[in-house]
């Protein structure tokens, strides 16, 4: 049994108890500032201070290797399937085989012959027209939606883009019932008393681009707005309190601005009309034919792999013509990539 401590040896234990209480405060206080310390120091280093040598590493080794998987699937599945078409396109044998000679005679009997040059240049017509009337419905409609806030503008891009979810054979399908002889359209102009009888729409080069119109408006629209959101606020502001009237400031500032975006979609919807053949092949019922229809028929019909190839190459040359004269103007347009 432990013998009761005395009044001084009851201090002096207290004191020992006391001194060892603080001792171990200050001790356990120093211990947590130094956790609090290091935890300190470790967010500084997750905030920003990396290893100069770990990032130059990064770079050198991350791109590469990220890279690789997107070359390799476009070799594979773009630039293989070209060169075998280019192949193709100069070789003498039968369809699919190649090796048994190689002859431009298919280039030349595409640009010999009138019938073949007058469907390039419908394709080029048609193409466009079709970019042309485009960029006019566009071009507003972009802009006036722009100007709109919260749920408007969400509906109205919405109701611009919402046609892309529907495929285009189908829209391409409705367009033969709205412009038959006897469908709606025929019947609002006979009500008008304008003409007696039935307007010949369906079946013309007249159907094939508003049916193109209609299937490649929206990526128009999706250029040119994004190109007019890009515009930064501050410039507008700027020609506003110079003294620019709104006329001034659309044709002095937000059309040079925007006209980068509205030459990327010129070329994107040019390229896809002039490469079209669901629509011109449907709308066209074969009166209105198209360059991409001839490679179809070359290879579905008459077996011709090496003249559909030729022709293909002749359109993919026309087109990289087109894309590369939009890119030399993109240069030099305000807002240009350099």
């Amino acid at each position: 049994m432990r013998k009761p401590a005395t009044g001084v040896d009851a201090k002096e234990e207290d004191g020992h108890v006391a001194a060892g209480y603080v001792g171990g405060h200050h001790a356990g206080a120093h211990h947590a500032g130094a956790h609090h310390a290091g935890t300190h120091h470790v967010d500084t280093h997750h905030a920003g201070m990396i290893d100069p040598a770990f990032t130059s590493k990064a770079r050198r080794v991350w791109p590469p290797t990220m890279l690789l998987p997107a070359v390799v699937v476009m070799l594979a599945l773009l630039a293989g399937p070209l060169i075998l078409i280019a192949l193709t396109s100069v070789s003498t044998g039968p369809a699919g085989e190649l090796g048994r000679g190689w002859t431009f005679a298919h280039f030349g009997r595409f640009l010999s012959d009138p019938y073949y040059r007058s469907v390039m240049l419908t394709t080029l017509r048609i193409g466009a027209l079709v970019t042309g009337c485009s960029l006019l419905l566009a071009y507003p409609f972009a802009w006036w939606t722009l100007r709109q806030r919260g749920w408007l503008r969400a509906a109205l891009l919405f109701a611009a883009l919402a046609p892309l979810m529907v495929t285009v054979s189908i829209r391409t399908l409705g367009w033969i019932v709205l412009l038959a002889d006897n469908g709606p359209i025929n019947a609002l102009i006979a009500l008008s008393g304008v003409v007696t009888g039935p307007v010949r729409m369906i079946y013309t080069e007249f159907a094939v681009v508003l049916g193109l119109i209609e299937a490649l408006l929206p990526f128009m629209i999706l250029a040119v707005f994004t190109a007019l959101q890009a515009i930064p606020r501050d410039v507008l502001r700027a020609a506003e309190i110079a003294g620019a009237t709104p006329r001034q400031r659309f044709f002095k500032v937000t059309l040079p601005l925007s006209l980068p975006g509205v030459a990327a979609g010129s070329v994107l919807v040019f390229t896809l009309a002039a490469s079209s053949f669901v629509t011109p092949r449907i709308l066209g019922g074969g009166r209105t034919t198209t360059v991409a229809n001839l490679v179809v028929d070359q290879f579905l019909v008459s077996l011709n792999w090496p003249f559909g190839a030729a022709i293909g190459v002749l359109l993919f040359a026309v087109i990289g013509a087109v894309m590369a004269l939009e890119r030399a103007v993109s240069r030099r347009l305000p807002g240009g990539a350099s």
